[in-house]
């Protein structure tokens, strides 16, 4: 690690020193430190050795100015990633953080490595940002879920591409960079345990971020196999959990009153249903309320409902995907049958918890009159935040393999790849319907209309936290909406 002089002394050689005409023999094993090197200094600056400086970082996660997406909220989530990564670096280390979405990156920084994650819709700016950094001579190391699939793609923007989870693999990265021996590609050969893994340091994240949630990991992987999922290629099939005591530590350290916001990022937090009992029982103690991502099959376990419930659960985000079960059942997601969603969705809001509900756009069963039997689902079943995208085949995936050996693929703009945009030819409608039938569906259901019919005629149970969820979100789909009917008339100005 950097700083290993300070950490391991200057051996076992005695040190002349030389004071005022006498010299003075130091032996043993010492450490350098600030106070020594002051007093050198003053008796002789000539005989003085200077103290290693400690390494600068800078972790970035970019954006494009000005470009919104369509789950964006006017309150930046903290970024848990970064700040998870910033744990893992030595103590002597001083890491700073940029999301490039609320401030703007300076290039000029003092810095001697920059780290970089990203999207695949926001690479193409990730690997403009690295290569001004590396223009100035900087060490630039890439990861994330892009760089972890297209590795190769990604070396020719980088020094080095850290592949998949970066704990048990940060330290040999450093030490090699420090060694000057820095290597194109890092990865660990198993997944690591979540035990023992230090806290995130949110105390590097500015006072932009939003006061209103807190955010904690407690889970990493999916037992799932949904061909449109990049999860399991970037963390694992393979559900792993942190230790309960170590989760409560954390909740400790960040939860000061009751009644307070917590996210919960973990892609699936009902996948191992012992391990949700447990951690809804340490929710409860705190008094928090809290949303997580889970799956339609929480329906169907009351105690597990009851639990969630009174653990401070408000919202589920839920993929229902489609309506079509010939659409679930191609995808890989068996376990969800259709004709009891309606039920499912009555069961959990039953429980006074509300649903962000997920749905995806071009799966080879849909037809041009998927939109509105969408559309007539949401409103109907009331479900208080709906999201709708478009089927997208990311690398890696094993839907981008079948349409790729499809010959379906038509565009390879990774700027595209944003889940608004339509990438490849759908089956059972043009390219050009698939793009409409999406941006209308985005404009009705983020309509004011819309929005107070489902809220006011639901269960309303959380009603300002959804009437705040769907205005804050509205915006930014608004400006998806914009932003995609702009690029279709200077496409069509062009071929004029």
């Amino acid at each position: 690690m950097f700083g290993k002089m300070q950490q391991k002394g200057l051996g076992n050689n005695p040190i002349s020193i030389k004071v005022r005409g006498k010299r003075f023999e130091v032996g043993g094993k010492i450490k350098w430190n600030q106070r020594l090197e002051s007093k050198a200094r003053n008796l002789n600056p000539q005989s003085a050795i200077p103290i290693p400086q400690s390494k600068k970082v800078l972790l970035i996660f970019p954006r494009k100015e000005g470009v919104k997406y369509s789950n964006d909220t006017i309150y930046p989530f903290p970024m848990l990633g970064l700040t998870l990564l910033a744990s893992l670096f030595p103590k002597d280390y001083e890491v700073k953080i940029v999301n490039e979405a609320i401030e703007a990156i300076d290039f000029n920084a003092d810095v001697d490595l920059v780290g970089i994650t990203s999207l695949t819709c926001l690479i193409s700016r990730a690997y403009e940002v690295a290569d001004r950094f590396r223009e100035r001579g900087v060490k630039v190391v890439l990861g994330g879920i892009h760089a972890s699939i297209l590795p190769v793609e990604a070396k020719e923007h980088a020094d080095s591409i850290l592949i998949g989870e970066a704990e048990g693999i940060l330290h040999k990265l450093l030490d090699d960079f420090e060694a000057g021996r820095l290597q194109a590609f890092y990865r660990n050969q198993e997944w690591p345990d979540l035990k023992g893994h230090p806290q995130p340091r949110r105390d590097l994240l500015g006072k932009q971020y939003s006061p209103l949630f807190k955010t904690i990991e407690t889970t990493r992987g999916c037992p799932n196999r949904c061909e449109f999922c990049a999860v399991p290629i970037v963390n694992g099939k393979r559900y792993r959990v942190r230790p309960l005591e170590e989760v409560e530590q954390e909740l400790s350290s960040i939860i000061q009153k009751k009644g307070e916001y917590l996210f919960l990022v973990d892609d699936n937090v009902t996948a191992r249903r012992d391990y949700a009992l447990g951690l809804f029982d340490l929710f409860k103690r705190y008094e928090i309320k809290w949303m997580g991502f889970s799956t339609i099959q929480i329906g169907k376990d009351q105690e597990l409902l009851k639990k969630a419930q009174g653990s401070g659960c408000i919202s589920l985000f839920i993929g229902f995907e489609s309506l079509l079960q010939e659409n679930l059942d191609n995808v890989s997601k068996r376990f969800v049958h259709t004709r009891e969603l309606s039920d499912l969705i009555q069961t959990i809001q039953g429980h006074r918890i509300g649903i962000h509900g997920s749905f995806i756009f071009g799966f080879d069963g849909d037809e041009p009159t998927v939109f509105k039997k969408t559309i007539e689902f949401v409103q109907r079943n009331h479900l208080e935040l709906p999201t709708f995208s478009i089927l997208t085949p990311f690398p890696g995936t094993p839907l981008q393999q079948r349409l790729e050996e499809e010959r379906r693929i038509f565009d390879q703009d990774w700027s595209h790849y944003d889940m608004s945009h339509v990438v490849f030819h759908p089956k059972k409608m043009t390219a050009k319907e698939l793009q409409d039938g999406y941006l209308w569906a985005q404009k009705y259901a983020c309509a004011p209309r819309s929005i107070f019919k489902r809220l006011l005629w639901g269960p309303r149970h959380h009603f300002f936290y959804f009437l705040m969820a769907n205005f804050t979100m509205r915006g930014a789909q608004m400006e998806v909406i914009r932003r995609i009917k702009k690029e279709e008339t200077l496409r069509k100005f062009n071929l004029s």
